[in-house]
């Protein structure tokens, strides 16, 4: 009988699920789970002394890499490792999360408190108010922005939470004329709380998904409403690969697709989540895609972190958009971001990988040059990482069966399908409404096999694999069992 790990479905029930019980520091590729990394800081200062409000990574025309991230009373640059302020003496607070969009050469950062800034890549040193430039009209103070077409798309205007403005056609500074407009958004939806970037864009208001062409003439764009009754529950909450745009919602997880948005947590994790996440920092949640691994993911404060009194964040779930699986796991980070890690030097290589053999990319590729884009955050400790080290314990746990229907089953041995050394822990009970019952922790002998002492109706059968050790596929376990005097070999793959 052949049983696989199969994707991490806590909604469902433990016993008879075709998927596994437990999926922890892992993410599940094409019938395996793989190793996800520890998040691994690489620069020499912090960015301030509180959590992180908003970062962003960007290249220029000339490839050239910038790093920024916020605090409630500054911009910081990433550069050479170390953190320089751009933007000191700002005035939100922790609850005013900062956006980064990249119009062109310029990065605009707004919190709709501070005046809007902007930042001429190549040119500038430091941020500037972006009325500063303007030469038409009034730049807007709003919350959040994307770039639609040719447009500097912003929403959540002070004073006009359910409003959407536009600059100038492929002109910040302009914001009035050259197709220039605005539009307050009828309807119960909610404040804005984000904008996609793109041919077209998507507009979140808290219980509304608007969708925005580009038609041109006196219209400029054509606003459809393709969700109705349900939004994104903030801002941060939404990630985007290219035309891919995942969010999460009161009601669960959802990607949308073109017109359709489609429930991707339904009867898998949303259950999970609901009751996992600690909705006193629920704005703390921060989303990401990791577009190498083809990952989308949400940093989140978990509610079993008691000793959180700050909204740090401590866990990730994470979903794979190519085999629409998810898993877990664990970080301790105020954000997470898509990021550009700019020139590699030979010290920040070790920081990346403790052996060459283990990096991912080609060494002449541009990945090296900062062409590559990888998952990073800010974390605890308010410094730059990405994630890239093997410090986490991974964890995978197999759903829980009956190997005899009817009958008790004698546990001896447990092969792990891992290429790398794992213990094990067997779980056993008689009924269904009974307390499991743990073996001890074994370790692997020569043959392979993890020896165990255990017998019970249901089984299970957890695997680890330490911190510090590489694998590249975890894919089950060979359960040796016997019953009435006879000897089975049951193979979980």
């Amino acid at each position: 009988m052949q049983i696989p790990f199969g994707e991490w479905l806590p909604d469902q029930p433990e016993h008879g699920k075709q998927g596994a019980n437990v999926a922890t520091n892992v993410y599940y590729a094409q019938n395996t789970y793989k190793r996800f990394p520890s998040l691994v800081s690489y620069s020499t200062n912090a960015a301030g002394s509180e959590n992180s409000t908003g970062a962003g990574s960007f290249r220029d025309n000339s490839n050239t890499v910038y790093n920024f991230v916020s605090t409630t009373d500054n911009i910081y640059q990433l550069t050479s490792g170390a953190f320089t302020s751009r933007k000191a003496s700002l005035t939100g607070n922790a609850d005013d999360f900062w956006t980064f969009t990249q119009f062109g050469e310029y990065v605009i950062a707004s919190n709709g408190v501070d005046a809007v800034q902007f930042y001429l890549m190549g040119t500038s040193t430091n941020f500037a108010a972006l009325t500063s430039i303007q030469t038409a009209g009034t730049c807007p103070v709003f919350r959040v922005s994307g770039v639609v077409r040719d447009f500097l798309v912003t929403g959540n205007i002070v004073n006009s939470t359910n409003r959407i403005q536009w600059s100038g056609i492929n002109d910040i500074t302009v914001w009035s004329g050259k197709q220039s407009d605005l539009q307050d958004l009828p309807g119960s939806g909610g404040q804005v709380v984000h904008i996609t970037s793109g041919e077209v864009g998507y507009v979140f208001r808290q219980n509304q998904i608007i969708r925005m062409d580009y038609v041109g003439g006196a219209t400029v764009f054509r606003l459809s409403v393709i969700s109705p009754n349900r939004g994104a529950m903030f801002g941060r909450t939404v990630c985007q690969d290219n035309r891919r745009v995942f969010f999460y919602a009161d009601d669960g997880f959802y990607e949308i697709s073109g017109d359709t948005v489609i429930p991707i947590g339904a009867e898998k994790v949303n259950r999970f989540f609901d009751l996992d996440l600690n909705k006193a920092y629920s704005d703390r949640i921060c989303a990401a895609v990791d577009p190498f691994n083809q990952l989308a993911m949400w940093l989140y404060p978990s509610k079993n972190n008691t000793s959180n009194t700050t909204g740090i964040c401590d866990r990730i779930i994470i979903y794979n958009y190519v085999t629409k699986k998810w898993s877990l796991a664990k970080a301790n980070a105020s954000s997470i971001f898509s990021q550009f890690i700019g020139a590699y030097t030979v010290e920040l290589m070790d920081i990346l990988s403790e052996n060459l053999e283990n990096i991912h990319a080609s060494l002449d590729t541009d990945f090296w040059s900062g062409g590559q884009m990888l998952l990073g955050g800010i974390n605890e400790d308010y410094k730059a990482a990405i994630f890239s080290g093997t410090s986490n314990e991974c964890e995978v746990e197999t759903s829980e069966l009956e190997p005899f229907p009817g009958l008790r089953a004698n546990i001896t041995g447990v092969r792990p399908i891992v290429d790398a050394a794992a213990t094990v822990t067997v779980k056993t009970r008689e009924r269904l409404a009974d307390d499991k019952t743990e073996s001890s922790s074994s370790s692997m002998v020569t043959s392979g096999i993890n020896p165990v002492r255990e017998s019970g109706r249901y089984v299970r059968a957890n695997i680890k694999v330490a911190s510090g050790t590489t694998f590249n596929h975890a894919q089950g376990v060979d359960l040796v069992a016997s019953r009435a005097g006879q000897r089975w070999v049951i193979k979980l793959i």
